[in-house]
This record gives structure tokens, sequence and C-alpha cells, in this order.
């Protein structure tokens, strides 16, 4: 409850400040608020995205080091380790796929006017949410090979 009235609390100050304005509002001032709340709810779905992502990173750290154990003592047993190679590979890529997200995320949007902000917050929605969908998978994938729930 308090996260919704944090998200609306940014949209009822702008509204309450462009009522405020009475008369000297103009068409350009109520189209950059817009843009300026349109911008916010973005980069706010973005940051959300990447936390439900970053929320599993332990998982796939544990997880990954269970399949390297997993691996290891069939590869000493002789037997066929290559669905576990794959399942650690797929973990490792998540792991540094959210990583390099990370790394390449321009949370200051700075030299961007709004609609260069509105594209750039919309493709990178996009990458987290394929990230997280490649998090998902492979967590998935390593609890399946694994039998964990």
């Amino acid at each position: 409850m308090h996260k919704n009235i944090l998200r609306t609390l940014p949209v009822a100050a702008a509204l309450f400040l462009t009522a405020c304005q009475g008369g000297n509002t103009n068409s350009q001032d109520a189209t950059a608020v817009q843009d300026s709340l349109a911008i916010d709810s973005l980069s706010t779905e973005v940051m959300a995205i990447h936390d439900e992502g970053m929320a599993k990173m332990m998982v796939i750290r544990r997880l990954r080091t269970r399949v390297a154990e997993v691996t290891d003592s069939l590869g000493k047993a002789k037997a066929d380790t290559a669905v576990y190679h794959s399942a650690g590979a797929l973990l490792d890529s998540a792991n540094s796929a959210m990583n390099a997200w990370m790394h390449g995320y321009d949370m200051e949007l700075a030299d961007k006017d709004n609609a260069q902000k509105k594209a750039y917050l919309e493709s990178e929605k996009k990458k987290i949410s394929e990230v997280k969908d490649l998090m998902l998978k492979s967590i998935d994938g390593a609890k399946a090979l694994l039998n964990e729930q």
C-alpha cells in the first residue's frame, strides 16, 4: 500500500502544481507535465522490473554452485554432465546479462530531451524484461534439473 502511495505522490504533486497555476497554464506547460509524468512512470516500471530480477540473483548464485557441485560429482563418476554444463551456462548467462544491463543503464538521462528519454526508457524496459525472463528461465531449468521446488 505504501508503494502505491509513493508512486502516486509525484503525479498528485504535478497535478496540484498545474492546478495552482490556473489561467497561466498553456498547452506547452501541460504537455511538459504530462511528458515528465510519463517519463517518471516509465522509469519506475524499468526499476521495478530490475528489482524483481535482482531479487533472484542470490537464487541464481546458489543454483550455480549446486549445479557445479553435481557436475563435479558426476564427472568423477564418469557420467554424462552435458545437461548440467548447459544449465550452469544458462545461469551464468542470466547473471552476466543482469550485470551488463546494470552497468549500461543510464539513470541520469542527461543530455536527452523528453522524447529521447521516453524512447530510451521504452528500450530499457524491453531489455530488462528480457533479462528477467532469462533469469527466470535459467532458475526454472536448474531447479527442474536438480529436482528442487
